[in-house]
């Protein structure tokens, strides 16, 4: 059967359809992360950026095709988070402009609002690159308008679009080195066709299932913060672990623990069966795995320790203020020992956010909207929130400033930079400038087998990052860290800053201090807890 247009029922089903494949395949876009560190996040902010457009649409009362795409554009605008939610936030708000007044949607209109969307998108972006999302909307739209006037099959006509895209998808590592040298292609770019393929086959009749995600567990860290004291944790050890290559299916493993502990999640796909548990006997549950298949991603956590952990070094929240004063803070971060040194430094409002979870345009302005100041300056300490805090700036009342830091360390710096005597414009640029003037390192790992910068790096290998490069490799977390500083560290610096992660204990991070003060005598060396989860340090250099 030809369908000749889409009406404003079909359309919510082809959004709806969108959401649901997206939502199954964001794990596949985060692993498409360039660099192998484990916090990519681009499927899980787009996913999260489509579910609050989701939401819009599902509170419509009226539900013809102008309202639902407004609605859309509302919800995405709000919700977005990272530099590929915000994007597209704005390839939804320029496909809106498409459907103003539209009552039946036709290859013709459809082109248009797919070139409205991908002017819009490059438009909101200071410097577009090429070779990412921007590439694939802008490929997709430019096939629309080539055959919308020959298509009389909205079928016919979404597929050969889509061709289009992947076959634009396909080239971006030619378009961006960074992609080819890491073996992947554009994350934002897969999760566009996502988005695509799910409203094509939402079109062709077929319902979209939200499937059970392997992936989705939730943190160890975020499950401890459920308990309002220790001795509500029965049992102690938070287990994940994957088994590979199970000739058996996970039906069966899980009656073999079902009386073992709880919290339990075992889901399987394929040879794959991924299992997390709370127990108080891990190695019982290994023992049962290893008769299914080969064990592979062990990870086990004393929730009991990192909840006395948690308590020793949970924060003061930092006052709200009902008078109003000259300037407020709005800090983005994720450890508590991070939260405290920026309430310290007089931050007004800390969210948790960064790594793996990006906090959304909506978050910020919550944020700014309980400080009472006449401006209020935004740290968003990630290259992957500053576009984020850069609209909430565009939708607030009120009067916003972002320093575009993207590490830690420039927020710190960005902070101690002010001065409440100076102007907004001497602070804005103050705190701007300081930003070069601290060198950041981060030590972390490997998520993945990759080569990078002439370096071939192992899954788990332990990875050190000087600012966006990575710069060493190996087996030894103090090993990499110490030869990441020393690389970092020249006879101007005077001052080393450590922060170790919720992962490395106080007396681990204090005989590293020792051993950073013999290959750097010329500086002063601190260390600090940050609390921060996935990376080992963060480093500062001034």
């Amino acid at each position: 059967m030809i369908i000749k247009y889409i009406d404003n029922i079909m359309f919510k089903k082809m959004l709806i359809g969108a959401a649901t494949n997206l939502e199954n395949n964001k794990s596949l876009v985060d692993s498409l992360n360039v660099f192998p560190v484990p916090d990519g996040d681009t499927g899980t902010n787009m996913n999260l950026t489509v579910q609050s457009a989701v939401k819009e649409i599902n509170n419509l009362t009226e539900f013809s095709i102008t309202k639902i795409a407004e609605a859309v554009a509302k919800g995405s605008l709000m919700g977005a988070r990272g530099n590929s939610g915000v994007i597209l936030s704005q390839l939804f708000r320029g496909f809106a402009k498409g459907m103003v007044n539209v009552n039946q949607i036709t290859p013709r209109i459809t082109a248009e609002a797919f070139k409205l969307a991908s002017s819009t998108a490059y438009k909101a972006v200071m410097k577009p690159t090429e070779g990412t999302i921007l590439t694939v909307a802008r490929e997709t739209a430019d096939k629309a308008l080539e055959i919308c006037d020959s298509s009389t099959d909205m079928i016919i006509f979404l597929e050969d679009v889509i061709k289009q895209s992947k076959i634009t998808l396909d080239k971006t590592p030619e378009l961006l080195p960074v992609l080819k040298q890491a073996g992947v292609v554009d994350a934002g770019g897969k999760g566009l066709i996502c988005l695509l393929e799910g409203a094509l086959a939402a079109l062709k009749g077929v319902e979209i299932k939200k499937e059970q995600n392997a992936t989705e567990i939730i943190e160890t860290q975020a499950e401890v913060s459920e308990y309002g004291n220790e001795d509500e944790i029965v049992f102690a050890y938070c287990t994940e672990f994957m088994i590979k290559n199970s000739k058996k299916s996970h039906e069966q493993f899980l009656p073999l623990i079902m009386d073992k502990g709880d919290s339990i999640v075992c889901v399987g796909s394929d040879d794959i069966i991924k299992v997390h548990i709370h127990t108080n006997n891990p190695g019982l549950i290994l023992s049962k795995a290893v008769t299914f298949g080969e064990i592979i991603n062990i990870k086990i956590d004393n929730m009991k320790e990192q909840f006395r952990n948690k308590q020793k070094s949970a924060p003061v929240q930092a006052p709200v203020s009902t008078e109003k004063k000259e300037y407020g803070f709005v800090s983005i971060g994720f450890g508590e020992g991070i939260q405290k040194v920026f309430y310290d430094l007089k931050v007004d409002y800390f969210i948790s956010g960064g790594q793996t979870m990006n906090p959304s345009t909506e978050d910020i302005i919550e944020a700014v909207n309980k400080i009472n100041a006449e401006h209020i300056i935004i740290l968003p300490n990630n290259s992957n929130i500053i576009l984020a805090a850069q609209q909430a700036k565009e939708l607030s009342e009120k009067n916003l400033h972002v320093i575009p830091t993207k590490t830690i360390p420039q927020g710190v710096s960005a902070m101690l930079a002010f001065n409440e005597d100076n102007s907004i414009e001497e602070n804005v640029n103050d705190m701007t400038a300081a930003i070069n003037t601290v060198k950041t390192g981060q030590v972390t790992y490997a998520v993945r087998d990759t080569s990078m910068n002439g370096l071939d790096i192992k899954k788990d290998d332990i990875i050190a990052l000087h600012d966006k490069d990575i710069v060493n490799h190996g087996s030894d977390i103090e090993e990499q860290t110490i030869e990441l500083i020393k690389k970092m560290v020249d006879e101007e610096n005077f001052l080393i800053t450590i922060f170790y992660g919720e992962m490395i204990d106080e007396k681990t991070a204090k005989n590293l201090k020792d051993k950073v003060e013999e290959i750097a005598e010329q500086c002063d060396i601190e260390i600090v807890y940050g609390g921060q989860p996935l990376y080992y340090y963060i480093i500062s250099v001034e």
